[in-house]
């Protein structure tokens, strides 16, 4: 893996949250009509992603409420500057997904010195 192919992402408020490859624009997206949320899914037993999340996990769940009518338990990750949810989890422990809340995170530039620079808005 070279240094290009690793994505990398921020909170709103410049906190660095997220490295991922591939980057999560490459990544599918979970169906809003299921939960009303517009998510991206991160594949958590698949090889070929691999990732590392900075951000602080509840231990107690959310409980919601699908719009199919089933309940969901989300365990929320939120920034560890600014607290914004960023991301959750619907498993307490080897979840097979971790979903990207889709407007939480803008991309940064990692460039060859390890240094990142925020680029644009996703």
């Amino acid at each position: 893996m070279h240094q290009s192919d690793i994505a990398a992402y921020r909170c709103r408020c410049a906190q660095f949250v997220l490295a991922i490859t591939p980057p999560l624009s490459n990544l599918p997206h979970r169906d809003p009509s299921i939960c009303g949320v517009p998510s991206i899914v991160i594949p958590r037993n698949d090889g070929r992603c691999v990732f590392t999340i900075n951000a602080d996990r509840d231990r107690k769940s959310t409980n919601l409420r699908r719009k199919d009518g089933k309940d969901e338990r989300w365990f929320m990750y939120h920034c560890p500057r600014c607290n914004l949810a960023v991301a959750y989890d619907t498993a307490d422990k080897e979840a097979a997904f971790t979903y990207i809340l889709e407007s939480a995170l803008l991309p940064m530039d990692v460039d060859e010195g390890n240094s990142v620079n925020e680029t644009r808005r996703i």
